[in-house]
């Protein structure tokens, strides 16, 4: 009995130990941008010198780029003239998660939010990573990062510099937005700025390439593998055959992929592959976000 006891005793301390070992090795989910802010400062150099006194906060000085940055006026919800932004403001900007090494970092602003009003919290800035969850009375939707955008029917949506009438179901994986939320965390208004992809796609367990929801008639192979032809003809590229699979838009090229190879052929060089190009079948696959990462497609 005593031995089987230690026997007991030393599987579920290994048990535990691989679960935690395993816990520490997964991967967590990449933001798809990282917020700083801080009150405008003086700076000599290009950009924006943000600082906000926060001794804990790694990014508490950052000079932010702003020259395609949409700017947003967290009070109305309309443009905002960053020229005009004065020493002193305080400004939110949303930037990749990759910067320079320089003191203090340097990096690009993908969206910019200043003329906050006293007391009010600032609206964030996320991408939609999956189709929309219903629930009871609410609808939730992943996000990049791993968090949960939560909306309900009092959420209002408008869209950015259009007249257009957008709706909850205009927010697909993809979509970039602006929220600003209640005391609960749910959305109270949502803002859609213009689609950055050409498309979503899906694999199901089966095989299946969803694209834009709709199922294609090629399917993936279970190593993750989609066939070129099929995924980019669906999202608009023309597709042609020329020493290897040579894509085009609006006849402007945009990769050439050969079987066998570990990188594509861009205009402006080598990109490398996940994993080698393969031909089988009659058709040319490449891992599923090798090839939607430069067709510019969202993968769920």
């Amino acid at each position: 009995m005593k031995r089987l006891l230690t026997a007991l005793l030393a599987l579920t301390v290994l048990s535990t130990l691989c679960a935690a070992a395993a816990a520490e090795t997964e991967p967590a989910a990449e933001p798809a941008f990282i917020r700083v802010w801080g009150t405008v400062s003086p700076w000599d150099g290009e950009g924006i010198y943000l600082k906000n006194g926060n001794a804990e906060d790694s990014l508490s000085e950052v000079v932010i780029h702003t020259g395609e940055a949409l700017a947003v006026d967290a009070a109305t919800g309309l443009p905002m003239d960053l020229k005009e932004v004065k020493e002193g403001s305080t400004l939110y900007a949303w930037v990749k998660p990759y910067m320079t090494m320089s003191l203090p970092p340097q990096t690009s602003a993908e969206v910019v939010v200043g003329n906050l009003p006293a007391g009010a919290a600032a609206p964030e800035y996320c991408e939609i990573a999956g189709p929309a969850v219903p629930g009871e009375g609410v609808t939730k939707f992943a996000l990049t990062g791993g968090e949960t955008l939560t909306v309900n029917g009092k959420t209002a949506y408008t869209p950015w510099l259009t007249r257009q009438i957008v709706r909850m179901e205009d927010l697909v994986p993809g979509s970039r937005v602006l929220v600003w939320k209640d005391k609960a965390g749910t959305a109270e208004k949502v803002l859609l700025f213009p689609y950055g992809y050409q498309g979503y796609v899906s694999l199901g367990e089966d095989g299946t390439i969803h694209f834009n929801g709709e199922a294609l008639a090629a399917k993936a192979r279970q190593d993750g593998l989609v066939p070129i032809r099929a995924v980019a003809e669906a999202a608009g590229y023309e597709v042609r055959w020329a020493d290897g699979v040579v894509i085009t838009r609006d006849g402007e090229a945009v990769f050439t992929a050969q079987p066998g190879s570990d990188v594509l052929q861009m205009p402006d060089g080598e990109m490398g592959l996940s994993a080698p190009c393969l031909k089988e079948g009659g058709a040319t696959y490449l891992a599923a976000r090798d090839l939607c990462r430069n067709l510019n497609l969202f993968l769920i």
